[in-house]
């Protein structure tokens, strides 16, 4: 619909040239759906004579009423001239759905108003995955300031928690469609959605603001016998977007009723997370399905459909390539389709403003398939006896790896690693064994030579210079033996790695003399093998080193990089930080470098920054 209004204004003969400023306003009522989302409202400052036109978006077969009227500060007397023109195309369907594989999608577009331009385009803008609750919604009954007055009842609650990953910072909006665009005529109490990172810190809620004022005449002071208040309260039926950082989300939504019966029928209930497209997806459409199979030679193009005539248009799927990787089976896009050319000359926008909604359901992904450089595994030239022999040996390691913590307390451990040291004396799994119990037993401040010892045991097995010479070298990849020794190599590259950080950090711990020298000499080896300052799960020696160094400094700006980073989960390695033990260290820091007022600060504001629960509804 084109709604143009031209000011009756002459400059000449009414001598005005000031700008006056007009309301339209549009409303139609569709059934089962919110008023808002069928109003539109628009503000038009025109000079004399001036003609502005305006698109807006109706539905067929529902009176529209057209509201116009001069802004109520606008002085004076208005006149206008008021054009009303319906045109455009009907789709059937209205609503088009594609799904991955069905190859294509269909829509008719009707002309029944008058001849029209048409040039079919569509593209997708946003994107939502659904999300089932991690466990199934618990049911209780709220307290007594929850009793209803008027019958006395209980009114109960259903709490559900759902969790997603964010791949990077950005903004989404949690959807429950059975439960929200409904306000008054919701069977349901309230329902309410809150965010919160993986620190369980409070991101937002789901919800729109409503700004109620009211007035109270009331004296509080002799001087003050008025006051007027302004609250601004969460309404729950209308979503709205939260913004997040990269990591761990959690939401938590409450739904409350009087009759807990009504709230079993919830407890597994689905929601939807909305983002949008960092890059548009665009869809071609074809006048035929033949064009549609030859594949973009015959895409649509530009022509005139006459009154009381139809066409049919043939969308295709979107690329695989064009659709995000973080997208999975089951996820939908969601955007807008054009049918009307929305030529310049036309009045308006030229066609529907938003357009028509079109989705798309993706599939499955394609398997990866061995790419040309993958080799295949070379011959294996042992004997079946020493196979065997081998899987026998591993086996057992591996199982005396997953001695469980009690078991490792009794001894078993010492005692079935005594047995295998006798069998296996140089198998470097096996002496990695050792040191990890060791390093993570509950007497390790009472053990740290020992820890030591078993480091230097894994050390001892791993010939540096061998390392040195292969990995100075490129590996030729079409080589199958090669490969496999250089996969080989790798896994002793690791075992010494994590051997010197552990030793390492024995020795920051010790008080003994030489440790602080045995501190840097071990550390110098790691540097030979790897960057600590860029990796953060060698946080803890990097910060220990740079500590010793009185860099406090440094040490806060890299505290506050791993914070940034932390949203839930620690910084990994031998030594993980939490984010509990980065607030605290930063604390540490901040006195030492004698900021008195921030280390204050800091303090008091880390129950923010990692509260202990999740905040209350």
């Amino acid at each position: 619909m084109d709604v143009t209004i031209r000011d009756g204004r002459n400059s000449a003969e009414d001598g005005e040239a000031a700008t006056k400023l007009f309301v339209l306003h549009t409303v139609q009522l569709v059934p089962h759906a919110a008023y808002r989302d069928h109003s539109q409202q628009r503000y038009l400052n025109l000079l004399p004579s001036q003609t502005s036109v305006t698109s807006i978006s109706v539905e067929a077969g529902i009176t529209c009423e057209v509201d116009i009227g001069r802004y109520w500060s606008t002085a004076g007397v208005s006149k206008a001239d008021v054009t009303i023109e319906f045109r455009g195309v009907r789709p059937v369907p209205s609503e088009l759905s594609l799904r991955n594989g069905d190859g294509f999608g269909l829509a008719r577009i009707h002309s029944e108003l008058r001849d029209e331009s048409i040039s079919p385009t569509a593209r997708f803008t946003k994107w939502k995955t659904a999300i089932r609750p991690k466990s199934e919604g618990v049911i209780s009954p709220l307290g007594q300031r929850d009793i209803q007055p008027w019958n006395n009842k209980t009114t109960y609650q259903l709490v559900l928690h759902y969790e997603f990953s964010l791949e990077e910072k950005t903004s989404f909006t949690p959807r429950a469609p059975i439960l929200q665009e409904v306000l008054y005529e919701s069977i349901y109490e309230s329902q309410l959605i809150l965010a919160y990172d993986g620190d369980k810190k409070y991101l937002g809620y789901c919800g729109t603001k409503c700004l109620i004022c009211f007035e109270i005449s009331m004296p509080i002071i002799h001087y003050l016998t008025f006051a007027s208040f302004l609250l601004i309260a969460p309404l729950d039926a209308f979503p709205n977007t939260i913004s997040a950082p990269k990591g761990t989300v959690v939401i938590k939504m409450q739904v409350r009723h009087d009759d807990p019966a009504m709230l079993e029928n919830l407890k597994d209930m689905i929601i939807w997370i909305e983002r949008k497209l960092e890059k548009e997806v665009s869809v071609s459409c074809y006048a035929t399905r033949e064009d549609l199979l030859a594949g973009g030679k015959g895409s649509m193009k530009k022509r005139t459909l006459r009154k009381g005539t139809c066409a049919s248009v043939f969308f295709s799927e979107p690329s695989s390539s064009k659709i995000p990787s973080s997208c999975k089976e089951g996820d939908v896009l969601m955007g807008s389709a054009f049918y009307c050319s929305g030529e310049a000359s036309l009045p308006g926008d030229g066609k529907r403003p938003d357009g028509f909604p079109i989705a798309f359901t993706v599939g499955p992904k394609a398997e990866k398939t061995p790419s040309e450089g993958d080799v295949a595994e070379p011959k294996d030239e042992r004997t079946s006896e020493e196979r065997l022999e081998e899987a026998i040996r591993d086996l057992k390691v591996d199982q005396l790896n997953k001695l469980t913590s009690a078991e490792k307390d009794s001894g078993v451990f010492e005692a079935s690693y005594s047995v295998l040291l006798e069998q296996y004396p140089n198998h470097i799994p096996l002496l990695m064994a050792r040191l990890k119990h060791l390093d993570d037993s509950k007497t390790r401040s009472e053990s740290l030579e020992r820890i030591v010892q078993a480091a230097d045991n894994v050390v001892s097995q791993i010939s540096e210079d061998e390392l040195a010479l292969h990995f100075g070298k490129k590996v030729d990849k079409d080589d199958p033996t090669k490969v496999k020794q250089n996969k080989d190599l790798e896994k002793k590259k690791q075992y010494l790695i994590e051997a010197l950080v552990r030793k390492a950090l024995c020795f920051a711990e010790m008080d003994q003399d030489g440790a602080g020298q045995e501190f840097d000499d071990t550390l110098g080896k790691l540097k030979e093998w790897v960057d600590i300052d860029s990796n953060g799960k060698f946080a803890a020696l990097a910060i220990e080193r740079d500590s010793r160094l009185n860099r406090y400094g440094l040490v806060l700006k890299r505290i506050n990089k791993l914070i940034s980073k932390s949203n839930g989960k620690d910084t990994g390695g031998v030594k993980p930080y939490s984010k509990s033990s980065l607030l605290e260290k930063r604390y540490e820091i901040l006195k030492k470098l004698g900021y008195v007022s921030l280390a204050k600060r800091d303090e008091s504001m880390r129950l923010i920054a990692k509260p202990p629960d999740y905040m209350l509804f």
